[in-house]
């Protein structure tokens, strides 16, 4: 079963991430926050690491450089809402800073399971 890092710190997203994507057949973690999702990226390294970008103690932009620089290969999905600013502006950091696609909250079910999909390959039962 493929491995995803579900990491935001709003708890109710997180669990309907979790919902989806494990009745889609992947195998989910979840981290509360920046530091939360690096201790549980390095104890365990998913396929895929979905992170909103505004979070508290660390942001998603600083998870996403960190986890790209110590495993390349890992794939990473940006989320966000916005902030104090445009969303996009956000989302377009984090292509920079290594994200490998981003999708903007809030979002339906299935662009989230497409861009899964897309990032990973058809998921195999």
């Amino acid at each position: 079963m493929t491995a995803i890092l579900v990491v935001d710190d709003q708890k109710e997203l997180r669990t309907v991430m979790r919902r989806v994507l494990t009745e889609a057949g992947y195998e989910v973690a979840e981290a509360e926050d920046g530091e939360a999702a690096l201790a549980a990226f390095r104890a365990h390294p998913p396929a895929l690491v979905i992170t909103d970008i505004v979070m508290p103690e660390k942001t998603g932009i600083e998870i996403i450089a960190t986890m790209k620089r110590e495993r390349p290969e890992v794939k990473v999905l940006a989320i966000s809402g916005g902030g104090r600013t445009h969303v996009m502006d956000f989302l377009a950091i984090a292509r920079k800073t290594g994200a490998d696609a981003a999708l903007e909250k809030p979002f339906r079910k299935s662009d989230l399971l497409a861009r899964v999909a897309e990032l990973l390959g058809p998921q195999t039962p």
